[in-house]
């Protein structure tokens, strides 16, 4: 039986290619990059790709998706990079190589589960660099937590890190990482010793990674839509040298009629609380097509059909003015290029069937 299901097409030889291009430029600073997965729920394949690329290792964000790759039997150094759960840290001792860290009361039950569990765990310290979402900003405070660590017999003090964009939008600098590097050095000369890892943040650091701007110091990026979706996140701008084909939204038109462009009667809310509001634009020819909120963000898709204009959506349908294009028909296919936010409700969506385009590696 056929199912009735938007799509979406993943390209995996696009996906391999930016990873390739963005581990290249690292290595030519002495930067590792690590791949990360959260956005596809750790989906095995497109990891698979990113380890074939060179990635130094996976990093995700849910321990089940970590869960997920290890099963599938993908080999290689796995980082939980959301903070640990306290009630989850037994599987994520199991599960994660790598976690980040920034709650003395976490690394202590971490310390804990590996003594049951008989495995030693690498943790990175995650700092406060202004982005105020995860991170130790008091320096009273990272004294102790690295201190106490140190006599943790169940973890190994792996790296210092921190964050940037991702909460408040604040742009990774020269200055920041020179600022971030200064309590880096602070750290090991008062406790004489050497950090392996210093991850200096996500693919907002793409732009100052390819204009050679890091700081030496900084070994470590974790990269997830620089890879994905070929921009970086600082300016959404093109990776150098990457692809932009990575991943297209396909959807069926399951209805075409001229109707008004604004509705009749007393306007109340929609079905998602908000007032809607229309432009006056006469009768226009509108179609409705086969997915909406409960499997993609509308507001993150691009048409890449001609003459297509997205209205709106409900959890169901996609509203979209095709006044523009005479050639559309019920049951033609319309494709769309994504954000990240739409690309992860994507795969978010259990009705979004999943497409491959195979790499011979």
């Amino acid at each position: 039986m056929n199912i009735c299901s938007p799509y979406l097409e993943i390209n995996l030889p696009a996906i391999y290619h930016n990873a390739k291009v963005i581990v290249e430029k690292g290595k030519e600073q002495g930067i590792l990059i690590d791949g990360v997965t959260k956005v596809s729920l750790g989906d095995p394949k497109i990891a698979r790709v990113l380890v074939k690329a060179g990635v130094f290792g996976i990093s995700d964000s849910r321990i089940e998706s970590i869960k997920r790759m290890k099963e599938d039997g993908l080999d290689t150094q796995f980082t939980l990079i959301r903070l640990p759960c306290l009630s989850q840290v037994e599987e994520e001792i199991k599960y994660a190589d790598v976690s980040l860290n920034s709650e003395f009361i976490t690394l202590k039950a971490l310390n804990e589960a590996g003594e049951r569990l008989k495995k030693k765990h690498k943790v990175i310290i995650m700092v406060e660099m202004g982005d105020i979402r995860e991170g130790i900003w008091n320096k009273e405070e990272l004294y102790f937590v690295i201190g106490e660590v140190l006599k943790m017999e169940n973890l190994e003090l792996w790296g210092i890190g921190t964050n940037f964009t991702c909460f408040g939008g604040v742009i990774p600098t020269e200055e920041k990482y020179i600022s971030f590097l200064e309590i880096v050095r602070d750290l090991e000369k008062r406790f004489n010793i050497s950090f392996p890892m210093v991850s200096g943040g996500n693919s907002s650091s793409i732009s100052l990674l390819f204009e050679g701007k890091i700081p030496s110091g900084i070994n470590h990026l974790r990269i997830g839509e620089g890879i994905m979706l070929g921009r970086e996140t600082s300016y959404r701008k093109p990776v150098l040298g990457a692809r932009t084909d990575t991943f297209k939204f396909v959807g069926e038109i399951l209805e075409i009629k001229e109707k008004p462009s604004i509705p009749w009667g007393i306007i109340g809310e929609d079905a998602f609380g908000h007032k809607p509001s229309f432009k006056v634009r006469g009768i226009r020819k509108r179609a409705l097509l086969n997915f909406g909120r409960q499997d993609i963000d509308p507001e993150g898709l691009i048409p890449e059909t001609f003459g297509i204009e997205i209205l709106g959506a409900t959890s169901d349908y996609t509203v979209v003015d095709i006044s523009e294009n005479d050639s559309l028909k019920v049951g033609d296919s319309i494709s769309f290029s994504l954000n990240y936010s739409a690309l992860l409700q994507a795969f978010t969506s259990p009705f979004v069937k999943k497409i491959y385009k195979e790499v011979d590696l």
